[in-house]
C-alpha cells in the first residue's frame, strides 16, 4: 500500500504542494486547504478515524448507517418519494404531530382483516347453490383448487414480505420490487381493477339481500306478473339504480369520513362471525329437530312458492271437494271439469321436507352434480313424473326455474372471489409491531380457517339440504327466504342481515383500499398518464382516484349481475396471486445475494405450482375474460416500457435478464452461428473532435438504416491519453455518442477506449468489441478524408491498418466514401437505383446489404441494378442467365447487367503512377527519416512526381484519365459509394514490392552518374540538401515497376471508368474492393512454398520411376537395353500426359489447369501404373505398343481415380487399390490378349546374366530405399506423414527377412535365388500401403509386411506357372505375385484398420485421417472439433462400417474397370501396324537398337538355363 502523504514536514513543499510550504502538522487533514482545516477538525474531532477522513465525505461510517436503519420510515418507498419532492417545490411545512407507532399484533392486523375480506357474499349468495349443480364433490374440488391456490399464494406472499423490511403498501410493493416497475404496474393495476370490481360485487350482493330477502316491495321496476326476460330485465334495472345509489352514498361516505368505515370494520366483521356462527348452530339443531321447510313437488318439478296456497290439487272442507290456488293456476276455471295442464293432471302433487337434517342421508343424492340449462325447471331425482315427450311445456312460469345457464368452470369463476382477500394483512404492513413475522402466520392461519369453513359448509350444506332447494338460487321454493338463512338458528334473519351489514362493511373497505393502491402506484410515477390520480386532499386522501375508483366500480353496478361480475374481478385476483408466485420463484432460482427470508417454508416448486393453478384457474373460469385480462396487463407493460420505467428497484426480472444474457452468451459460445441466422454485427468505428463531439454523424444514420438486420450494433471511439488523466474526457465521449445514437435511433452499445495514440484504441476496439459469442463481425468506419494532403497522412495510415486487421479477424470491413453525403433518417428518395458492382463472392454480404436498406423508409423506393464483370473467355449470355436465376432463388428483386471488360493495352499514365508509388516506398525506405520528416517528403516526392508525370504524358493522356492518385473508388461529391468485403476489404492500389523489374522499358528519369551509385537532391523540402545514397547497382529513378502491380493499377482504373459510366446516375454504388497483401512486407517465407514441402517427395519418386524401375526392368540377357531405354521413353511419356488428363479432372479451375509440384507427384503416380502394367508384357511388345498402351492407360487409371476419390470417398495413402491394383490387373488383361502359345514352354532369349542381375539388383535397391517416399507423399503433413514412413521401414525390412529365409527354404540346393531378392523383397511396401498412414502399430506393419512376402514367394513358385498354363495370362515381370496378392492383403489390413479405428485411439485426430467419417456440416459436434483442430473441414458423417464398405466397393470397381480396360487396350495392341515382335524376336535388343557385335557373346559361351522369372 502507497501512502498518499508527500515528505514535505520540512516546509519544502513544491509549487502544487497542498501544504504551501507549512509543515503537515498544521494540516493535519489530506487534500484540504488551511481555511477548512478547522471546519475539519471540528467535523472529525473525537472520531478517531484519521485514516477514512476522505471516504467519510462520500461514503457514511457503520455508526451512522447502523441509526439510519433503525429509524426506517414505514412510508411506501413512492410515497416517500413523492412527499419529499412535494417539501422541496413547497418549502419547509409546519411540523406534523409525531405518528405514533405501529401497534397492531398478529391476530388484530393481520388474521382478523384477512378473515373479513375472505369471508363474503359468495358464500351467503351462492355457495348453497354451487353445491346444489356442482354437487358435493364437484363444489369440494372447486374449493379445494381455489383455496390450495390462495395457500400456495401465501407462502410465496409470505417469502417475500420477510425478505427484509416490509414496506407499508402490500402486494403492489411486493410485486414492483420484485419483478421490476413494468410487472409491478401491471399487475398493480389488475390489483387495483379486481379490488375495485370486488367493491361492485358487494354492493350488488347488497343490493341483492335488500330487494329479495328484506324489502322487496322497495323494487322501482316491478317484478309482479313479469315472466321470463322481463322480470330478469326488471331485477337488473332494479340492480342497476339501487347500485348506483348505494354506491355514490358508500363514496361520499370514504369520501368524508374514511375514519369511521375504519372503526366500523369491527361491527362488520362481527357480523360475519354470527352469521357463519348461526349457521353451524343451525346444522346442529337440524340433527335434533330438523326445521319445518316444506317444498312442494308437482311430480318431481318444484313449485313456486307464490303459485300455491296448500300443497295439493283439492281439499276436503265440510265434506266437500274444494280446489285449490294450486288448481287455479293449472286449470281455466275453478270447476273439478276444467281443462287443466296435461302434466298436472298426470301428476300427484307431493310436500317434501326443505331441510331433512344432517342425519336424513340426503348427502347421497347431492354428492353428484346437476347442470342445468336456463329456463330449465328444477326437478327432484329419484321421484317418478309422469311425462309426454311431445306434448310442448305449458305453464312454466308456475315452477322454479334456473335463472342462468350452469357449467363447471362458471362455478369455478363464480366462487374463486370468495378465497380472495389473503392480501389484507400485507395491505397493512405499515401498522404492524412486527410485520415479518405476523403477516406469514396472520395470513396462513386466516386462510386455514376459511378453507375449513368453506370445505365444511360444502359438506354440511349437502347433508343437510335437499337438493332442489339448494338449486333454489333466490329461495322461490322455500316462501322467498334466502337458502341458507333456512338452515341459520336462531332465525333466517340473522344470516339475511348478517350478510347485508358484511356486504357493505366489504364494499366500503373495497371503495377505501382500491383509491389508496391507485395512489401508490401514480406516486411511483411509472405510469405517466396516471399521476393526476396521486394528489388528494391536504390530509393525503385519494380524492382524484376514489372518482376513478367510482367510475369503474359503476361499470361492475351497470352490468347488475352477480354471476357475471364474479368472473372478471376472478381474473384480476388470479393475476396478481399469478406474479406473486413467479416474483418468489425467479427470486428463489435466480438466488439473488439479497435473497434471504426469514419465513423458511417455502420453495420454488410450491411457487411455480401456484402459479400453474392461477393461470389454470384464469382459462378455466372464463377463456375470453382471462385472455382480456392478460392483454390489458400487456398494454400496461408495454406502456410502461416504453413510457414510465425510469426505476431501478433491484427487482428479479433485471436478474433474469442477467442470467438469460449470460445463458444467451454461452449459447453463442458453443460454436459459429448457421448461414440462416447469420446477420451484421456491426462495430462503427467514428472520430470526436477536441470537445469529445463526433465527427461524423452521418455514420450513425447508415447504421439506423441497416438496423433491419436486428444484429448487434457497437459505436466505438477513442480518446488519447492515460486512463487516469483523461478518464472525463472519456465519460464525456461517451455520453456524446450516447446522445448522438438517441437521435439516430441506434439501438446499441456505445465503447470508448483510452490508448496512448488513436492507432492502438481502435485497434484495441477491434479485438476487444462484443462479449463472448456476441462480437462484431462487420466493421463500418468512413473513408479517410484529405488523406492525400500531408497533415492527413496519420489519418491514411490509422485506416490502411484498420484494412489490415479486419482482414487478419476475418471480419467485412464497409468503408462509405462520402458519408457527409449520405442521406439522413428523415430524407426520403423517391426514385433511383442502388447499384451492386459484383466483382467477387463475398458470401451474400453485398446481396444482404442493399435489401437491409431497402427495408429503411429512406431507401425503400430505390430499386436494385446489380452489375457484374465478364472477361474475355467468360460467357457473358450464360452469365446473365444464371444471375438472373441466382437471385431468383435469393429471392431479390433486381435488374442484371453483365459488364465486358475486354482486356487492352496498359496506359502510360498507369505504368507511370505505378513507377511513382514504387520509387516513393523504395526512396523512403532508405532515407532513415523521422516519422515528421517522412511525411514532409512524401509530400515533396508526390509534388516532384506529378510534375514528371505532367511532362512525359502528352494532354489527350492526362484528360483521359482524371482519376487522382491512389483513388480506388470514383469520387462522386454528389452520390455515395461504399466499398465492401467479405473477408477480404479495401485497400488502395499501393505496394512495397521492390523485386528485380521484368517491365517494359519505363520513361527514362534524368539520368545517373556512372557506377551504379546515384545521389538525389531535393531542393523544394525543408530539409533542403539532404542527399541520398541508393544501393549499389540500383538506380532508383531508372527502376522498373512490378508487374502485378501495375496490372492492379490498370484493372483499377478500368473499373473506376466503367463505374462511372454505368452508375453515374445511382443514389449509392456498392462494390467489392480487394483485400490487402497477406503480408505486410510482400515477401513471403522460402519454406512455406511448396517447393521445400513437396519437392523433396518428387525427386525421390523420380529416383524410382527413371533408376529403380530401370534398372530392375533390365534383368533379361539380351533386353537390357530394351528394359531401362524403354522404361525411360515410357515414363517420359505418361507423366506428360498424365499431367494433362489428371489436370482436367482434378486441377482444373477457371477453366486453366493449375500446374505445381503436387500435379508433378499425381502424375508420377499415373506413370508408375504404366510401368508396373508394362511389366506384364515386358520383352514382347514393341516400343509403338509401349506409347499407345501408355495413351489408353493413362485417361482410364484418371477417370478411374477420380471417380472412386470423388464418389466413393476411400483411404488409400499408399496407393494399394488405385495404383497397385488397377496396375496389375489392368497390366494382366493386356497380356491376357497379347498370349504367345509358343512363349508358354519358355524361350531360348527368356534367360538373365550375371550382369543383368546385377543391375536388376540395384534397382531394386533404389525402390527399397525410397519406397517410404512413396507410400508418405500424398498424406497429411505431420504425424500422419512420420506414420507413413516409419509404416514403409518396418514393412520392407520384415519382407526383406523374410524373403531371404523363405529363398534359402524353397530351394532344393539351399541357396539364395537372384529373383526372390529382386522382387520378394519389396512386397512389404505394398502390403502396408492402405494403411500406411493410420495407426496400425509397428507389430502390425512388421506382420503385415511378413504376409505380404510369404505371398509373393509362393506366387512366384506355384501360381504364376498355374495361371499361364490354365488361364493364358503370361505374367512376364510377375506383377501378380508383388502388387496383385500384396494388394489384396493391404485392402484388407485397410479395411480392417477402419472398422477398429475410434477417438479412444486417435482422438480428434480421427477425422482429419479418416475425413469422411467427420461431421457433416452443421452438427453441433462439427463445431466442437473445429475448435480443437482449426480448419478441419465437413465430412460425410459416415461410420465406420459405412467406409469399409465404400472401401470394399472400391476394391471391386478398380479390379473390375482396370481388367475391362487392359483387355481393350490388348486388343488395340494386336492390331498388325504398331510392329509388335516376332516370337523369334522377343526378349531381343536387336530389332529396336543398334547393339555391339558382342552383345551375345555370353549366350554362346554358357548353354541356355532358364531363370525364374522377376518382376518390376
Amino acid at each position: 500500500m502507497l501512502n498518499n502523504m508527500t515528505d514535505c514536514e520540512e516546509g519544502e513543499g513544491g509549487p502544487n504542494s497542498q501544504g504551501d510550504g507549512n509543515p503537515k502538522e498544521s494540516s493535519p487533514f489530506i487534500n484540504s486547504s488551511a481555511a477548512s482545516d478547522v471546519e475539519k477538525s471540528q467535523q472529525y474531532d473525537g472520531k478517531n478515524m484519521a485514516l477514512f477522513e476522505e471516504e467519510m465525505d462520500t461514503s457514511p461510517m457503520v455508526s451512522s448507517l447502523l441509526s439510519t436503519l433503525a429509524n426506517y420510515s414505514n412510508l411506501p418507498t413512492g410515497s416517500k418519494e413523492h412527499e419529499e419532492a412535494e417539501n422541496n417545490e413547497e418549502g419547509a411545512r409546519p411540523s406534523k404531530k409525531p405518528v405514533k407507532a405501529p401497534q397492531l399484533g398478529t391476530l388484530m392486523g393481520v388474521y382478523l382483516p384477512c378473515i373479513q375480506n375472505i369471508f363474503g357474499v359468495i358464500l351467503f349468495l351462492r355457495m348453497t347453490w354451487m353445491v346444489g349443480i356442482g354437487g358435493v364433490f364437484g363444489s369440494f374440488i372447486i374449493v379445494f383448487m381455489c383455496c390450495s391456490t390462495t395457500m400456495l399464494t401465501a407462502i410465496s406472499m409470505s417469502a417475500i414480505a420477510t425478505n427484509g423490511v416490509v414496506p407499508a403498501g402490500g402486494s403492489y410493493y411486493m410485486i414492483s420490487r420484485s419483478l421490476g416497475p413494468e410487472f409491478g404496474g401491471a399487475v398493480g393495476i389488475c390489483f387495483y381493477l379486481g379490488t375495485t370490481f370486488a367493491g361492485a360485487m358487494y354492493i350488488l350482493g347488497c343490493i341483492e339481500i335488500l330487494l329479495i330477502y328484506i324489502v322487496p316491495q322497495a323494487a322501482i321496476f316491478k317484478i309482479e306478473g313479469l315472466e321470463g326476460p322481463e322480470a330478469e330485465a326488471a331485477l337488473l334495472n332494479n340492480m342497476r339504480v339501487y347500485g348506483t345509489i348505494v354506491l355514490s352514498f358508500m363514496a361520499l361516505v370514504v369520501f368524508v369520513g374514511v375514519k369511521y368505515v375504519n372503526k366500523l370494520a369491527l361491527v362488520f366483521l362481527a357480523c360475519v362471525i354470527l352469521s357463519i356462527l348461526a349457521v353451524y348452530a343451525g346444522v346442529i339443531k337440524t340433527a335434533i329437530d330438523p326445521p319445518v321447510f316444506p317444498v312442494c313437488l308437482l311430480g318431481n318439478r318444484t313449485l313456486l312458492s307464490k303459485a300455491y296456497d296448500v300443497c295439493a290439487k283439492v281439499v276436503e272442507i265440510d265434506n266437500e271437494t274444494v280446489t285449490t290456488k294450486l288448481w287455479r293456476s293449472f286449470c281455466d276455471s275453478d270447476s273439478l271439469n276444467a281443462t287443466c295442464d296435461e302434466y298436472f293432471m298426470n301428476n300427484n302433487v307431493t310436500e317434501i321436507q326443505g331441510i331433512p337434517g344432517v342425519t336424513s342421508g340426503i348427502l347421497a343424492e347431492n354428492l353428484f352434480g346437476n347442470y342445468l340449462e336456463k329456463g330449465m325447471m328444477l326437478e327432484k331425482r329419484g321421484l317418478a313424473s309422469d311425462t309426454d315427450p311431445d306434448s310442448p311445456v305449458t305453464s312454466s312460469n308456475r315452477y322454479v326455474l334456473a335463472d342462468i345457464t350452469s357449467f363447471f368452470t362458471l362455478l369455478v369463476g363464480i366462487y374463486f372471489p370468495s378465497v380472495t382477500g389473503i392480501m389484507a394483512g400485507s395491505n397493512r404492513s405499515g401498522d404492524l409491531r412486527d410485520a415479518q413475522k405476523s403477516i406469514p402466520i396472520g395470513t396462513i392461519a386466516a386462510i386455514t380457517t376459511t378453507s375449513t369453513v368453506y370445505m365444511s359448509c360444502v359438506v354440511l350444506f349437502g347433508a343437510c339440504i335437499e337438493g332442489v332447494v339448494l338449486r333454489d338460487k333466490f329461495g322461490e321454493g322455500v316462501n322467498g327466504n334466502l337458502v341458507i338463512g333456512t338452515l341459520a338458528w336462531p332465525s333466517p334473519w340473522v344470516i339475511v342481515f348478517g350478510s347485508f351489514f358484511s356486504t357493505c362493511g366489504a364494499g366500503l373497505q373495497s371503495l377505501t383500499g382500491a383509491p389508496r393502491l391507485l395512489q401508490a402506484i401514480s406516486r411511483d410515477g411509472i405510469i405517466p398518464f396516471l399521476r393526476v390520480f396521486g394528489h388528494g386532499k391536504a390530509n393525503g386522501e385519494p380524492t382524484w382516484a376514489l372518482l376513478l375508483t367510482a367510475g369503474i366500480c359503476e361499470i361492475g353496478i351497470i352490468i347488475a349481475s352477480l354471476d357475471s361480475v364474479a368472473p372478471i374481478l376472478s381474473m384480476f385476483f388470479l393475476m396478481c396471486y399469478m406474479f406473486v408466485n413467479l416474483a418468489c420463484a425467479l427470486q428463489t432460482l435466480l438466488r439473488t445475494p439479497n435473497w434471504r427470508p426469514r419465513f423458511k417454508f417455502y420453495h420454488w416448486a410450491l411457487s411455480f405450482l401456484g402459479m400453474s393453478l392461477c393461470l389454470s384457474l384464469m382459462f378455466i373460469c372464463s377463456w375470453y375474460y382471462a385472455i382480456v385480462a392478460m392483454g390489458i396487463a400487456t398494454c400496461i407493460y408495454k406502456y410502461i416500457e416504453f413510457c414510465g420505467a425510469e426505476k431501478e428497484w433491484g427487482d428479479g426480472i433485471r436478474g433474469i435478464s442477467l442470467s438469460a444474457a449470460r445463458f444467451a452468451l454461452m449459447r453463442l459460445e458453443e460454436g459459429p452461428p448457421h448461414t440462416k441466422n447469420w446477420r451484421p454485427q456491426i462495430l462503427v468505428l467514428v472520430s470526436v473532435d477536441g470537445e469529445q463531439n463526433v465527427e461524423q454523424p452521418r455514420l450513425l444514420s447508415l447504421t439506423n438504416q441497416l438496423k433491419a438486420g436486428k444484429g448487434l450494433t457497437i459505436v466505438g471511439t477513442a480518446v488519447q491519453g492515460t486512463f487516469l488523466d483523461n478518464y472525463t474526457e472519456a465519460q464525456k465521449a461517451d455520453q456524446s455518442l450516447r446522445k448522438l445514437m438517441e437521435t439516430e435511433k441506434v439501438k446499441g452499445f456505445s465503447q470508448v477506449v483510452i490508448s496512448s495514440n488513436l492507432r492502438d484504441g481502435t485497434s484495441h476496439l477491434i479485438q476487444v468489441g462484443g462479449l463472448g459469442g456476441l462480437k462484431h463481425n462487420t466493421v463500418m468506419v468512413s473513408w479517410p478524408r484529405n488523406w492525400k494532403q500531408p497533415e492527413c497522412h496519420q489519418q491514411f495510415r490509422n485506416f490502411i491498418e484498420v484494412v489490415r486487421e479486419t482482414t487478419v479477424a476475418s471480419l467485412a470491413l464497409l468503408v462509405p466514401k462520402n458519408i457527409s453525403s449520405y442521406p439522413s433518417n428523415g430524407e426520403r428518395f423517391t426514385e433511383g437505383h442502388i447499384d451492386v458492382w459484383w466483382i467477387v463472392h463475398d458470401g451474400g454480404m453485398l446481396m444482404l446489404l442493399p435489401f437491409l436498406l431497402r427495408q429503411h423508409k429512406v431507401w425503400r423506393k430505390c430499386k436494385m441494378r446489380i452489375f457484374t464483370v465478364a472477361q474475355m473467355d467468360d460467357n457473358s449470355i450464360q452469365m446473365k442467365k444464371d444471375l438472373i436465376t441466382f437471385l431468383y432463388h435469393l429471392r431479390i428483386d433486381a435488374e442484371v447487367e453483365v459488364v465486358e471488360m475486354h482486356d487492352s493495352d496498359i496506359s502510360a499514365y498507369t505504368y507511370e503512377k505505378t513507377l511513382v508509388m514504387e520509387q516513393r516506398s523504395q526512396i523512403l525506405k532508405q532515407m532513415h527519416l523521422t516519422k515528421n520528416e517522412m511525411e514532409r517528403e512524401i509530400q515533396s516526392i508526390t509534388d516532384s512526381s506529378r510534375g514528371s508525370i505532367r511532362r512525359k504524358n502528352p494532354p489527350n493522356l492526362r484528360s483521359q484519365h482524371s482519376a487522382e492518385e491512389g483513388t480506388s473508388v470514383a469520387e462522386k461529391p454528389e452520390e455515395e459509394s461504399m466499398a465492401v468485403s467479405n473477408p477480404k476489404q479495401v485497400q488502395l492500389i499501393h505496394s512495397k514490392n521492390t523485386s528485380t523489374p521484368t517491365s517494359p522499358t519505363s520513361p527514362m528519369s534524368p539520368a545517373a552518374p556512372a557506377g551504379g551509385a546515384a545521389t538525389w537532391t531535393d531542393n523544394k523540402g525543408p530539409d533542403k540538401g539532404k542527399t541520398l545514397l541508393a544501393e549499389p547497382n540500383k538506380d532508383l529513378f531508372n527502376m522498373k515497376p512490378n508487374q502485378t502491380d501495375v496490372r492492379r493499377m490498370h484493372t483499377a482504373l478500368r473499373l473506376n471508368e466503367v463505374i462511372i459510366k454505368k452508375s453515374k446516375e445511382a443514389k449509392l454504388v456498392l462494390l467489392n474492393m480487394p483485400g490487402p497483401p497477406r503480408n505486410r512486407t510482400n515477401q513471403t517465407n522460402p519454406m512455406d512454398n511448396a517447393v521445400y514441402k513437396d519437392y523433396p517427395f518428387f525427386t525421390d519418386i523420380q529416383v524410382m520411376i527413371f533408376l529403380g524401375f530401370g534398372c530392375l526392368l533390365a534383368f533379361f540377357r539380351l533386353y537390357g537395353f530394351g528394359g531401362m531405354v524403354f522404361n525411360f521413353l515410357t515414363a517420359t511419356f505418361a507423366i506428360q500426359w498424365a499431367i494433362l488428363v489428371q489436370g482436367y479432372f482434378q486441377f482444373n479451375h477457371d477453366g486453366k489447369i493449375h500446374l505445381g509440384v503436387i500435379n508433378l507427384i499425381n502424375a508420377e503416380f499415373a506413370c508408375a501404373v504404366v510401368l508396373i502394367s508394362f511389366g506384364a508384357v515386358l520383352g514382347k511388345t514393341s516400343p509403338l505398343q509401349l506409347l499407345v498402351m501408355a495413351l489408353l492407360e493413362v485417361p482410364v487409371f484418371a477417370v478411374t481415380e477420380w471417380a472412386v476419390l470423388k464418389y466413393l470417398r476411400i483411404n488409400d495413402a499408399g496407393g494399394s487399390i488405385l495404383i497397385h491394383l488397377f496396375a496389375c490387373y489392368f497390366g494382366l488383361g493386356v497380356t491376357f490378349v497379347l498370349y504367345r502359345p509358343q512363349l508358354n514352354e519358355g524361350h531360348a532369349k527368356e534367360n538373365t546374366s550375371y550382369q543383368s542381375d546385377i543391375l536388376s539388383v540395384m534397382g531394386t535397391l533404389f525402390l527399397w530405399v525410397f519406397w517410404p517416399s512413396f507410400n508418405s507423399a500424398l498424406t497429411l503433413k505431420g504425424d500422419d506423414q512420420h506414420r507413413a514412413i516409419l509404416h514403409t521401414f518396418i514393412g520392407l525390412s520384415a519382407s526383406t527377412l523374410t524373403a531371404f529365409a523363405l529363398s534359402a527354404m524353397l530351394n532344393k540346393n539351399g541357396k539364395l535365388t537372384m529373383a526372390d531378392v529382386q522382387n520378394v523383397t519389396l512386397a512389404g511396401g505394398v502390403t502396408v500401403g492402405a494403411s500406411v498412414d493410420m495407426m496400425i502399430s509397428p507389430a502390425a506393419a512388421y506382420a503385415l509386411g511378413i504376409m505380404g512376402c510369404t505371398a509373393c514367394m509362393l506366387g512366384y513358385k506355384y501360381l504364376s506357372p498355374f495361371l499361364a498354363q490354365r488361364f493364358r495370362i503370361q505374367d512376364q515381370c510377375g506383377i501378380h505375385n508383388l502388387h496383385g496378392l500384396t494388394g489384396l492383403i493391404s485392402c484388407t489390413a485397410g479395411i480392417c484398420a477402419i472398422l477398429m479405428a475410434n477417438e479412444d485411439v486417435y482422438g480428434p485426430s480421427l477425422y482429419e485421417i479418416f475425413t469422411h467419417r467427420a461431421p457433416v456440416e452443421g452438427d453441433p459436434k462439427l463445431q466442437d472439433l473445429q475448435m480443437l483442430i482449426p480448419g478441419l473441414q465437413p465430412g460425410l458423417g459416415r461410420t465406420a462400417q459405412e467406409q469399409a464398405l465404400f472401401q470394399v466397393a472400391a476394391v471391386f470397381s478398380t479390379i473390375g474397370v482396370s481388367a475391362l480396360g487392359g483387355v481393350l487396350t490388348g486388343f488395340v495392341l494386336k492390331l498388325p501396324y504398331l510392329a509388335p515382335p516376332s516370337d523369334d524376336f522377343c526378349f531381343d535388343d536387336e530389332p529396336f537398337f543398334n547393339v555391339p557385335p558382342d552383345y551375345d557373346a555370353p549366350l554362346k559361351l554358357t548353354d541356355t538355363s532358364a531363370t525364374e522369372d522377376s518382376a518390376a
